[in-house]
């Protein structure tokens, strides 16, 4: 076989298996999303918002019960790849506690917790620029990115969140667009 052949057999094999890929993984977006799921394993997505958001001097976000925000979300959103993606990442979270650490993510201590959540975040990483625009169209948004930012809505719009956890403020009094902030003050919640 000459080298222009194999080059372009090469090229062929390589260009498939991508397309293949990125097929099978957009398949597991489409389908009507398990939302049962979502119910039987409250306990797994409550730690899983503690491990973003931990309790501190302020409340965590299982306190908060930023994970029956996740919930309600994602049970009343109309994107089906979103809700796919996010189940699929939380049985994904299970079945990596389970391989690497023979235990399930809600039995791991704190630390182990941490570098789940780690890993599943480097893997969650979008690439720049428009590759990463077509990327999250096709396929929709990773399963971190949709825990984090669930998770901090859920928690900032929490009564103990906003309250304990921000600088709560329930009838402003006058509108400051910038200002600095004094060091260890709180960001700003207003209802």
């Amino acid at each position: 076989m000459n080298r222009k052949k194999f080059i372009a057999t090469l090229s062929i094999l390589g260009i498939g298996s991508v397309a293949g890929y990125y097929g099978f993984q957009f398949a597991k977006t489409k389908g009507t999303p398990d939302l049962n799921f979502l119910d039987n394993n409250k306990d797994l997505l409550a730690d899983l918002c503690e491990t973003i958001i931990p309790k501190t001097n302020t409340p965590g976000a299982k306190e908060a019960m930023a994970h029956e925000f996740v919930i309600y979300s994602l049970k009343h959103s109309k994107e089906e790849a979103l809700v796919n993606n996010f189940i699929n990442g939380l049985k994904d979270v299970q079945s990596y506690s389970l391989s690497k650490y023979d235990k399930p993510f809600t039995q791991l201590t704190k630390n182990e917790q941490i570098q789940v959540v780690a890993h599943f975040q480097e893997i969650g990483k979008n690439f720049s620029g428009g590759l990463g625009k077509v990327r999250n169209k096709i396929l929709g948004k990773s399963f971190f990115s949709i825990l984090k930012e669930k998770t901090s809505v859920g928690y900032c719009t929490s009564m103990l969140g906003a309250k304990q956890g921000l600088a709560y403020e329930y009838v402003p009094t006058r509108f400051i667009g910038c200002t600095d902030l004094l060091p260890g003050q709180k960001s700003w919640a207003t209802k």
